[in-house]
């Protein structure tokens, strides 16, 4: 999915994926990014240094914050799967519910979130759901169970927000076996293609 959207909007960009599955299991374990998976964090971001990238984006909410912080460390332009995505909520309306099915994703997104309205000024309202039953049905391969409650999630939020964000990628295939949301509702995989274009622009300037 996203190698097609970017591909979409920047067909000039190679993209070279870092893929560790276990890595977001040992979060949700740990309960947060602990100084080993920051440590390993770190070591992904060397590689693609070397590899001669010029971004490195993670596509797991869960990491964002981590790797904000080895900014430091690296010429790299580093960005996170929802920064375009919560720019356009904190834009689009004054109450943000924040949909999750993973605690280790909602923490650090409402974090996250709640910073960036700071840094706009603007007054904002945030509601987070977290709906860790679909999660587990996922795990166990229900994947009717899991839409099920994840669609009644954003059928309640309707009602409650200006403009619903969804935490996960995973959330997003709801959205198609509904109808046309009543309210803006925002999805990391349509963010980050708009996040790595930004990034793109950035390192062309």
């Amino acid at each position: 999915m996203m190698q097609q959207l970017i591909a979409d909007i920047m067909p000039q960009v190679e993209v070279m994926h870092l893929v560790e599955e276990s890595m977001i299991k040992q979060v949700m374990k740990a309960g947060g990014v602990t100084p080993n998976i920051a440590a390993r964090i770190a070591d992904y971001i060397h590689i693609a240094e070397k590899a001669s990238c010029d971004i490195f984006i993670t596509a797991c909410s869960s990491i964002g914050s981590a790797v904000e912080q080895c900014q430091f460390m690296t010429p790299l332009q580093l960005a996170r799967i929802d920064c375009a995505m919560v720019e356009e909520a904190i834009g689009r309306g004054e109450r943000i519910a924040v949909l999750a099915t993973v605690a280790t994703t909602l923490r650090p997104t409402l974090d996250y979130v709640q910073r960036k309205v700071g840094e706009s000024g603007k007054q904002r309202t945030i509601t987070p759901v977290l709906m860790e039953d679909a999660f587990h049905a996922l795990l166990a391969g229900d994947t009717a169970i899991h839409d099920r409650i994840v669609s009644e999630g954003l059928q309640n939020a309707f009602t409650q927000a200006d403009v619903i964000m969804l935490a996960q990628a995973s959330m997003a295939r709801v959205l198609q076996q509904l109808p046309t949301p009543p309210i803006p509702v925002m999805t990391s995989p349509d963010g980050d293609a708009e996040t790595s274009y930004q990034a793109y622009e950035i390192t062309q300037a």
